[in-house]
């Protein structure tokens, strides 16, 4: 991530559009995985006027490396003073569809992390709802096994 010299300005008024953003909807469908997802508009909806209020814009520009491509995304205060980072993403294909495709994703995704935001949890939601069931019985497996030291008992 880089920085304007200072942030004295901005760093209060993003504390106040961050008050205000919502996560982003659902509000699109990936018809390979039968998904939905937040699209690149709902993202730019939840953040736009929240960051406009305090006087913070956001920039993004991309540029081509040499397999794929480099999207940089900067909130810009009306005092000059700015946060900026920058994303890469491969080409999925070297054609204007891919571009496309990749300029999109990494936009949307670039933009929700500098700013902190998720998709809406639809089935988090909708599981906080649902009766609580009974823990498994079954022993947890970890995801990886120990390391050396671990399996001595070292926790680090």
């Amino acid at each position: 991530m880089n920085t304007s010299e200072t942030l004295d300005l901005i760093a209060p008024a993003l504390l106040a559009a961050q008050k205000e953003i919502n996560n982003a909807s659902k509000d699109a469908k990936n018809p390979h995985f039968r998904s939905s997802y937040a699209s690149l508009g709902s993202v730019i909806e939840a953040v736009k006027e929240p960051l406009n209020k305090q006087n913070i814009s956001v920039i993004q520009s991309l540029s081509e490396g040499n397999d794929g491509l480099y999207l940089s995304t900067r909130l810009l205060h009306v005092s000059g003073q700015w946060i900026e980072d920058t994303a890469y993403s491969p080409l999925p294909k070297a054609d204007p569809q891919g571009v496309g495709s990749a300029t999109t994703y990494l936009r949307r995704y670039s933009l929700a992390a500098l700013l902190c935001i998720t998709q809406e949890d639809d089935d988090g939601n909708a599981a906080r709802m649902a009766t609580p069931q009974a823990a498994p019985t079954a022993a947890a497996k970890p995801l990886h096994a120990p390391s050396k030291s671990q399996a001595k008992g070292d926790p680090f």
